[in-house]
């Protein structure tokens, strides 16, 4: 009996241990294969071979490392260590890869040179690790420089366990984001390298998506869809960009680099087929050489990533283009942008000179591909050094893809990062302040003009394509899609007498007075104030300043001088001529800048002068005048004697709406001069400002009380003539930043919905 116990004993033991092995080569088939969910539930469920399998729970470690769970993967690579005799060096590695992704950079490196201590001399990783630590230099450098921008998840209802990347903002949609991810449910399933089914240890190929906001594109992303079998295949299909106006898309389609193509998507007007028409990308780029990640700045300049012969080192940066009929031959952008690393994912910014990309470099990288930015001097003919975007952008993984909306003030990108829900995730990049590099150039806007106005000869509206399936000139497509009616993220909003501030009110025309103060002066609550007349113009006679006017530009001048901390608001009002509402704002911020100049000849710096033009019949006999402000730091206003947008103001044109304390309006461009078209002149609360250490025109239309309002009338302008409107808060007179309006939340609640 005995004898039979122990063969039984034997034989379930001989199981047990055939099972603990078939369990490691399981989860070591999942693990080569990156399925790092499947070979952590496969380990978990082997806990005697975890205890007594050093290689197992190693395994096991690095399982909980790539899945982001950084606590549990720390806690067992300490245990490997403690408890083992002759412990696997990658331990100290992975210690130092989960602190580089905290950014403790100087525990990170620490690791990595313990590490470094425990390989051998002449190992293939040491000069990997040697980056990393030089990376963590890095970003103790940077760690702690001020930033303006912040980062966050696009969320749950975008991002998943799988892998999102290449996102591409909308060109015609504020809501509307388009993106690349291998995840559950596309359409090719799972599969193995070659492209055979695989569904055991095989990975989703890439479709293409799209997603919207809930809140015009200030965030709560949300609404998934693919963008259907027209485009999506079981192959590969990862987003590249869109044309200006969203009617041709650009994507790559292939089972792998070696056997792919650049397609061009346009819509076939055909109603027998409804169909998609796409042709083979014919210029010289080819994926099949090492061409990736292309960007397509215009229809004619073409920004990509290449490991082709002749380069400084892995991916480097080329610019392609086309002239006299043909695509060139692409040039490599220098050793300025290019190194012996990667440098990848290119986006060139509206003013055609501001490059942003993402380096592995350890000099400018603080982990993995961090995105930079570089601007191309044209005197010179070279490119600054690149400047990382930094910590609250930057990761110690890899971030790159990056994108900027139309907007200005959002950027979108793709990171790998450790707190994210998978594999790569999509981020949001809040930007504080304007991005001066997306002003919209003159040439630019008036070319999308010329070709609005001119009659297409496809009929029907020119959208996105896969926004916009149910024009009468583009295929009907599949569900998938969504269609025109679910664009907006905010209700069409018709403007009302009780909601919009248009300028309509009564107003009292004001005679120019030079001499002493006018009756408004003696109003309630204008006692004390330091008056300060306007300065009328009129357009037949020169620019000139009489003996009381230059005295108060001095008194002013010094004014300045002592409050440091004062910012001149300088505001003119304009009668409309027959040239348009454009022109005529236009040439009253002319005198407005006037009178800004002679300010900066006593000494006032010009980075704490703004001044705007404005429409007014109530300027008296004059056709222009301008008048003074002050925009001052919170807790001044109320005790200051000098004058005040919405509290203290001796202005020439009494009530009219933008000289409420707060208020919204919509910039639909930024030009360096006059707005030449009359797409103003349909809309009222045209206004057009500059910010005298600046170069560009904001011009903006509307004048709302709530950024509801205001964002609601940003969706309507965008369906129509526009394709570049956002809002922007105006708080005592002064356009307000993200930081600004922060700070003025407990003075005005509704700027809550504007930061978010």
């Amino acid at each position: 009996m005995r004898i039979l116990l122990l063969a039984l004993l034997s034989l379930t033991m001989g199981h047990a241990l055939k099972a603990q092995a078939y369990k490691k080569e399981e989860a070591k088939a999942f693990f080569v294969n990156q399925r790092y969910e499947e070979a952590l539930a496969v380990l978990k469920t082997a806990e005697s071979l975890v205890a007594n399998d050093q290689e197992a729970r190693f395994l096991l470690a690095v399982s909980y490392y790539q899945t982001n769970q950084l606590e549990a993967a720390g806690r067992l690579f300490q245990s490997i260590i403690r408890s083992e005799k002759d412990p696997f060096p990658e331990c100290w590695l992975y210690l130092g890869k989960i602190r580089h992704a905290m950014n403790q950079f100087a525990e990170a490196a620490g690791y990595y040179k313990d590490y470094l201590r425990r390989i051998r001399a002449n190992s293939p990783n040491r000069k990997m690790v040697w980056d990393d630590i030089r990376r963590c230099a890095t970003g103790m450098r940077l760690q702690y420089l001020p930033s303006e921008v912040y980062a966050e998840n696009l969320g749950p209802k975008v991002n998943t366990n799988g892998d999102e990347f290449a996102p591409v903002p909308s060109p015609n949609f504020s809501n509307r984001l388009y993106f690349s991810s291998m995840r559950s449910g596309n359409l090719g399933g799972r599969r193995d390298e070659n492209g055979m089914p695989d569904s055991r240890t095989g990975q989703f190929y890439s479709d293409i998506f799209s997603c919207r906001s809930a809140t015009g594109g200030g965030g709560n992303w949300q609404e998934v869809s693919s963008v259907g079998y027209l485009v999506n295949s079981t192959r590969h299909d990862v987003l590249l960009d869109f044309n200006a106006d969203g009617t041709v898309l650009y994507f790559f389609q292939g089972w792998h680099h070696e056997d792919a193509k650049i397609i061009v998507d346009t819509f076939r007007n055909d109603k027998e087929e409804r169909t998609v028409s796409s042709d083979v990308f014919k210029g010289p780029i080819n994926p099949a050489i090492g061409d990736e990640a292309f960007f397509f700045a215009s229809d004619n300049l073409v920004f990509f990533a290449s490991r082709r012969p002749g380069g400084y080192g892995g991916l480097d940066l080329y610019r392609l283009e086309y002239k006299n009929g043909q695509w060139g031959t692409p040039v490599n952008l220098g050793p300025q942008i290019n190194t012996a690393y990667d440098e990848t994912t290119p986006f060139l910014a509206r003013d055609r000179i501001t490059l942003y990309y993402s380096t592995n470099h350890p000099d400018f990288s603080i982990g993995g591909l961090d995105i930079v930015k570089a601007v191309f001097n044209a005197n010179s003919e070279t490119w600054t050094t690149p400047e990382n975007l930094l910590t609250k952008i930057n990761s110690s993984e890899d971030d790159a893809y990056f994108r900027i909306a139309k907007d200005g003030f959002t950027g979108f990108f793709a990171s790998s990062r450790k707190d994210g829900m998978g594999q790569r995730d999509l981020y949001a990049a809040h930007f504080d302040n304007f991005l001066p590099e997306m002003e919209l150039r003159v040439d630019e806007y008036y070319g999308y003009v010329e070709s609005r106005l001119v009659e297409p000869e496809v009929t029907g509206p020119q959208e996105d394509m896969a926004a916009n399936p149910e024009g009468e000139s583009l295929p009907a497509l599949p569900e998938e899609i969504i269609t025109t009616e679910e664009v907006a993220s905010v209700p069409e909003a018709e403007m009302s007498a009780e909601h919009e501030i248009t300028g309509e009110q009564e107003e009292v025309p004001v005679q120019p007075q030079v001499d002493g103060a006018p009756e408004t002066a003696s109003e309630a609550g204008n006692a004390g104030l330091l008056f300060l007349p306007p300065i009328y113009f009129r357009m037949d006679t020169p620019e000139a300043f009489s003996a009381d006017q230059l005295r108060q530009l001095q008194t002013i001048a010094d004014t300045m001088q002592k409050q440091e901390d004062a910012y001149l608001v300088l505001t003119a009002y304009q009668k409309e001529v027959e040239s348009g509402k454009g022109t005529a704002i236009f040439k009253g911020a002319q005198q407005a800048e006037a009178v800004a100049k002679a300010l900066l000849e006593k000494g006032v710096p010009n980075d704490r002068i703004f001044i705007r033009g404005l429409l007014s019949e109530a300027v008296g006999d004059q056709e222009c005048s301008v008048d003074f402000s002050f925009y001052l730091p919170e807790g001044k206003a109320a005790t200051t004697p000098l004058p005040v947008v919405g509290l203290r103001y001796a202005n020439a044109v009494p009530r009219h709406p933008v000289h409420q304390r707060l208020l919204y309006k919509v910039q639909v461009g930024a030009l360096s001069g006059a707005y030449g078209t009359n797409s103003l002149d349909a809309y009222e609360g045209v206004m057009v400002e500059r910010q005298m250490d600046g170069p560009y025109y904001r011009y903006t239309v509307g004048a709302f009380a709530t950024f509801e309002e205001a964002e609601a009338f940003k969706v309507k302008l965008l369906r129509g003539a526009f394709t570049s409107a956002y809002v922007a808060a105006y708080i005592d007179g002064r356009r307000a930043d993200q930081m600004r309006a922060r700070r003025h939340i407990i003075d005005f609640p509704d700027l809550k919905a504007y930061t978010d």
